[in-house]
């Protein structure tokens, strides 16, 4: 009686250890999905094909270990057309639990710009992750915002 309640004493404790990996959220299957908030973005295109993507997040960690905020990525469609993707390395550290404004700014450029001197309504989708890394373990928690922008110039829409 006493080596099966060793035994089912070892098999608990390894289980137990086996799950522990950074990062991970029992019992939470979706906590990634509800870890970043698009708080707001701005488009700016230039005539010359220029332009910057102004990115500003809420992210919070769902997990009980401390994380650094290792990556962003996006992709910007502008009236479901996809003008640009991109990703850009940060480094900022997330507490356990806790959370963190991240502004990230990307530049963008294209071949050229049409449009005018007068702005137009478009519709404009931003999506994309922020990479937490906890330790040697990475996971991406995703976004999606949509906005409608009064843009002058924008890059040909003729992509997918």
């Amino acid at each position: 009686m006493r080596s099966r309640r060793a035994v089912i004493l070892g098999l608990l404790g390894g289980g137990l250890a086996v799950s522990g990996c950074l990062g991970s959220v029992p019992f939470r299957p979706r906590a990634y999905e509800d870890a970043v908030r698009v708080v707001g973005f701005q488009v700016d295109f230039r005539q010359d094909g220029t332009g910057v993507l102004d990115l500003d997040l809420a992210v919070t960690n769902p997990a009980s270990d401390a994380a650094t905020l290792a990556a962003v990525d996006f992709t910007l469609r502008v009236d479901g057309r996809r003008v640009a993707v991109g990703t850009q390395q940060v480094a900022a550290p997330l507490a356990a639990d806790g959370s963190a404004p991240l502004r990230v700014l990307f530049p963008l450029a294209s071949a050229r710009a049409t449009g005018g001197p007068e702005s137009v309504p478009r519709r404009v989708q931003v999506e994309g992750g922020v990479v937490l890394r906890f330790g040697g373990t990475e996971r991406r928690a995703p976004f999606k915002s949509e906005r409608v922008l009064p843009l002058a110039w924008v890059p040909p829409l003729d992509g997918d």
